[in-house]
């Protein structure tokens, strides 16, 4: 009979380390025995032996983390060194019950976790902090540039402990490398790939390598990792920003004919698209890495650590837009079509003196930049019934946005014609009697320069103390403290620079520099630098429609260049002097420049329990985190009294004290079933940009403004969850998991009436009213159960028992969200919430050839309660198959084949399904190469 190899350990904290042994060893063992053969049991007859290698071997890797984990916990595990199952973390992560990504150009980017927000999770890299790299500031992170084959394993904790360090309402992801002395033999391990994008057209190449050695007797242990890809991320967006309905501009004779939207004449006033427009994002990138660890043990009682994380982003955009200002002109009612829910289905506008229609074609170009580290240093001490352990760690993130806009602008196209009667309902245009690949109409020229810096960093200090009591149920008590302090900061200029021929052109104001030129200059810079898309616009996926117009002018360095030059301004330096009032005299961005500082100390106390000689065993932890935060935030007051603008620099603090308490609990109900019961409190802390100090007060319009809050409270969550879990082999399971969240403290909009020094209202007369973020008393519960089956067909003859299925589904509802469809009155979902999302994967593996396939599905969600026009954008339904293929020509080198979403799946959004605001096609991407192992 053959011998199936099952490494299990005893119960303890989330059971990471035995679960990256056990994977190491059935690697090694695996290897050893296609080398060796069959091998002998105890009374020397020789046994057949089955090897766990490849998919199983992770599978089994991850089923055992999630087995003997005390708290609610599943995982990924790589099924090799360097061999992640996954192009993309986040990617990755969406194969995890209750885990749902955001993409950005087909990208897996960010994740939200049983319907919290990506913000609202704490993200880890070997327990260091990850941290933000958004332009505007937030706390979501973007999983796009840390390699996959530097990971050994992701989880995903839903429960917490007491020792677990605050901040995921969702839950905690941990992004878990591999150390230098999981394993005494060296390796050295690598890949080289070949990327293509069925969008872009692009070969794009990949390589990676890493490798681990153990010097003097297997004391000490170093690791190190390199990672370098080049990447063409296309996509196309068929987008209509906005549908309005806007009553005539006035009744009898001061009426404006085609300005109301009663476009039938029925009373009613119809839906009209507001700025239809299509898209081509075009970001070439570049991504560098580099791991290194080194572990230092001089005996079983002492290790000491020291490692570090960088990972780098350069992104070179180059997108362009072609975008309609439709409410800009006249409705030409006789020849427009009303459809159902009072839509418009084919508008037809034309240009008057007084409303011109505007056509843009809009670039936007420059560099989009991202650098992030994490480091650590510390060490463990264990003195037989304390253990101790500390770390200093330090992380930073750092996005750079250069972005630069050039926008050639036909102010009075004569007429244009955008339908909407297609198979996709996205809008085809027909500008009779326009070419847009020329500079046609062409007459007004904008160079804009928008440098942005956005920074996080993070410094923090741990220290754990750990005793064992001679108890037969105590099994340990621990205690520590964290003190960290996180710094986040913004930091904008914008400068714009038009030239334009118009008979009536708009003055210089703020930002703004405008400079009249002949219409001749203007038409031979488009003439003389600009091109069309070589890709044609909706490549790949399905537009609903053929024909139309899929190239127009594509303005970039050359066209942006050209303008500045033909403005006699010498330059766009946005660190000049600006000579509009109402700036300071400079083109920094006041309100979009600030800072926060967040200084937090922490304590807990957890026990952790094994009551192993009742009728059922039962394990767990109990315990409370008291965590205390300080904030400070310092940014600037704009003061417009009457005209004259003055800007001060100010600050203002805030703060908050919690306890968390949490209760993890773990049923042996038999060798094969194990029960969990959890509740605790968490916390997630609210957006830095809504906490940053950015004060308004205008006097000439009523003493009123606005300003952030830098005393927010955090979100809060009680949650609960009651799982069932049966291991009935090796590498199966089925487990099913209830679960609740009531969450708190969300973020709202109020007005409060304040002195002009900052100090509450004293009804002096001297004051304003200001709309200030503040936290709501409202309180949103999400119910929810996940379910999950992975099943190896091992009890098929050969070579059927190489089959194996894994899927899993979870479905979720939420009760209390006060967010209204301002349209239907009707209450809305839950923000970043699908109700129903499943994946499955089907995969045979032999010991020399693997095949996998996996489909992702998620139901529609809210993207946004209040989006262009106070509507709700939401997103459709969604899903995406990939598959992988994999051979290996000797031990140890293995050729792959990889795809990314085969059957061209296309993201759709809308305000209501019969009005779409996106059509986004990003393709499938397919790679090829070699990974091998020394």
């Amino acid at each position: 009979m053959p011998t199936i190899r099952n490494h299990r350990g005893s119960h303890h904290g989330t059971g990471g380390s035995l679960a990256a042994t056990a994977a190491s060893m059935l690697l090694l063992q695996g290897w050893t025995s296609i080398a060796n053969g069959a091998e002998q049991d105890d009374r020397g007859e020789q046994l057949e032996e089955v090897v766990v290698t490849g998919i199983r071997a992770g599978l089994r890797s991850s089923m055992e983390v999630k087995r003997e984990a005390l708290q609610v916990v599943d995982a990924i595990s790589a099924e090799d060194i360097g061999d992640f199952p996954d192009k993309n973390l986040s990617e990755a992560l969406q194969r995890i019950t209750g885990v749902q990504i955001s993409r950005q150009d087909g990208e897996g980017r960010g994740v939200s976790i049983r319907g919290a927000e990506p913000g609202l999770n704490r993200v880890e890299i070997n327990g260091i902090t990850a941290l933000s790299l958004t332009v505007t500031g937030g706390r979501d992170v973007d999983f796009r540039d840390l390699p996959v084959e530097f990971v050994s394993r992701l989880e995903v904790v839903k429960s917490a402990t007491p020792d677990m360090t605050e901040g995921g309402i969702g839950g905690t992801v941990r992004v878990i490398t591999r150390r230098p002395l999981d394993s005494a033999e060296p390796y050295l391990a690598g890949s080289t790939q070949m990327v293509y994008s069925t969008l872009a057209k692009e070969y794009d190449p990949k390589f990676a390598l890493i490798g681990s050695r153990t010097f003097l007797n297997n004391t000490v242990g170093l690791l190190g990792a390199v990672s370098y890809e080049e990447r063409h991320l296309d996509s196309h967006n068929a987008r209509t920003t906005g549908w309005l309905r806007r009553a005539p501009t006035a009744t009898g004779a001061g009426a404006t004919p085609g300005r109301g939207t009663d476009v039938n004449g029925d009373g009613t006033l119809d839906w009209i698209p507001e700025i239809p427009r299509y898209g081509l994002d075009r970001r070439e990138t570049r991504r560098p890495a580099f791991l290194g660890i080194v572990e230092w043990q001089p005996t079983d009682a002492v290790k000491l650590f020291a490692e570090g994380t960088y990972a780098h982003a350069k992104e070179e955009v180059s997108s362009m837009y072609m975008q309609l200002g439709a409410a800009t002109g006249l409705i030409d009612y006789a020849n427009s079509v009303v459809g159902p829910d009072n839509t418009v289905t084919h508008l037809e506008v034309v240009s008057s003196s007084g409303f011109p229609i505007e056509l843009a074609y809009r670039n936007i170009n420059g560099s989009l930049e991202r650098e992030q580290y994490t480091t650590a240093l510390g060490g463990e001490w264990d003195l037989g019934q304390f253990k101790l352990d500390g770390r200093l760690t330090y992380a930073s993130a750092e996005v750079q946005n250069d972005e630069k806009n050039s926008t050639a602008t036909v102010f009075g196209v004569p007429r244009a014609i955008i339908d909407y009667n297609n198979g996709q309902r996205a809008p085809n245009f027909t500008f009779p009697g326009l070419d847009t690949t020329t500079a046609q109409g062409v007459n007004n020229l904008a160079a804009v320069f928008n440098p942005r810096t956005n920074a996080q960093e993070e410094t923090s200090a741990q220290f754990n103390v750990e005793y064992q009591p001679e108890s037969s149920w105590l099994t340990s008590i621990k205690t520590g403290f964290d003190l960290r302090e996180l710094t986040m900061d913004s930091l904008l200029f914008s400068r714009t620079i038009q030239i334009t021929s118009r008979t009536s052109p708009p003055a210089s104001s703020g930002a703004t520099i405008t400079v009249p030129v002949a219409q001749s200059v203007i038409q031979d810079i488009v003439d003389t630098h600009s091109g069309i898309n070589d890709v044609r616009f909706f490549a790949t996926g399905d537009i609903g429609f053929g024909g139309g117009v899929r190239h127009w002018n594509d303005n970039g360095d050359a066209t942006y260049n050209a303008t500045i030059a033909a403005s006699g301004l010498g330059n766009i330096d946005p660190y000049a002097f600006n000579p509009n009032t109402g700036t300071n005299n400079s083109f920094q961005n006041y309100l979009d420049t600030w800072d926060v500082e967040e200084k937090t100390r922490a304590a807990y106390l957890q026990g952790s329990f094994n009551f192993d000689s009742l009728p059922i065993p039962i394990s767990g932890t109990l315990g409370a985190r008291y965590v205390d935060t300080e904030t400070l935030s310092t940014g600037f007051t704009r003061t417009n009294q009457g005209g004259v603008f003055t800007f001060g620099r100010a600050s203002r603090d805030g703060g908050y004290s919690k306890w968390l308490p949490s209760l993890n609990m773990r049923f042996e109900l038999s060798d094969q079933l194990v029960a969990r019961m959890t509740a605790g409190k968490v916390l997630a802390r609210p957006n830095p940009s809504q906490m940053a100090f950015r004060r308004t007060l205008d006097t000439s319009v009523g003493s009123t403004g606005s300003r952030g809050n830098p005393d927010l409270k955090p979100y809060e969550a009680n949650q609960y969850d009651l799982g069932l879990e049966w291991y009935f082999s090796p590498d199966g399971f089925v487990s099913a998991t209830a679960f609740r969240k009531e969450i708190s403290n969300f973020v709202i909009n109020t007005t409060v009436r304040e002195e002009a020094d900052g100090s509450p209202s004293d009804n002096s007369g001297d004051e304003f009213t200001l709309t200030v973020p503040v936290n709501g008393e409202e309180e949103v519960t999400i119910n929810g159960i996940e379910a999950g089956v992975q099943y190896a067909f091992d009890f098929l003859p050969q070579p059927f028992n190489g089959f194996g299925a894994l899927a899993n589904v979870t479905y979720q509802n939420d009760d209390g969200y006060k967010g209204v469809n301002v349209i239907t009155g009707e209450a809305l979902p839950f923000p970043g919430l699908s109700r129903l999302s499943y994946n499955y994967s089907l995969y045979y593996e032999n010991q020399r050839f693997s095949i996998r396939g996996s489909y992702n599905w998620r139901e529609k969600w809210l993207t946004t309660p209040s989006g262009r026009g106070a509507l709700a954008e939401f997103n459709e339904d969604f899903g995406s198959l990939d598959g992988s293929l994999n051979f290996t020509i000797v031990p140890d080198v293995t050729v792959f084949l990889e795809a990314i979403n085969i059957l061209d799946d296309v993201r759709i959004e809308h305000n209501h399904p019969l009005r779409r605001i996106a059509n986004e096609t990003y393709g499938s991407r397919y790679f090829l190469g070699v990974r091998a192992r020394l």
